[in-house]
């Protein structure tokens, strides 16, 4: 009786064991998972963001916008008569209540539109209340949008 006791025993303990490794394996492949479905979902290639405020933000006036550029170089027009755009290199434009301009479109110097041509990345902007709409875009020293590299965000400005 007592033979079979431990054996009955040890044969609990096998399958314990068995489970706990595929619960292991489990969880690991899971982790790996969970890693390339993240990786895959970013996005490659140049983009840009704001940095702050965040997306659905309420905020009050001067509202201070600060943006930013992945893989992409930002820098100022160059002074003097722009004829020619330097490859791979552009300024930031901020759009109020403005959606992203067509890639290859001339981003118009008046409003709804700031540039920023000196190559700076904040600004602390006057809004009136209400929701509005902030669109980044990039344009190149002729300040002709560049695919891909525009971004909205929405804020509530409550002062």
């Amino acid at each position: 009786m007592r033979g079979s006791i431990y054996a009955v025993a040890r044969r609990a303990a096998q399958r314990r064991d068995v489970v706990t490794r595929y619960y292991r394996l489990g969880i690991a492949a899971g982790a790996i998972a969970a890693v390339l479905i993240g990786a895959a979902c970013r996005q490659s290639g140049p983009r840009v963001f704001f940095v702050q405020p965040q997306d659905g933000a309420t905020v009050k006036s001067p509202v201070k916008l600060e943006f930013g550029a992945q893989d992409f170089t930002i820098a100022a027009v160059p002074q003097g008569t722009v004829t020619e755009t330097r490859p791979s290199l552009g300024h930031y434009h901020i759009g109020v209540d403005a959606d992203c301009l067509p890639t290859g479109t001339v981003i118009p110097r008046a409003a709804p539109w700031v540039h920023f041509g000196d190559g700076k990345n904040v600004i602390d902007m006057q809004l009136p209340t209400g929701m509005h709409k902030l669109t980044l875009q990039v344009g190149d020293d002729l300040h002709k949008t560049i695919e891909g590299l525009c971004t909205s965000i929405n804020v509530n400005v409550t002062e």
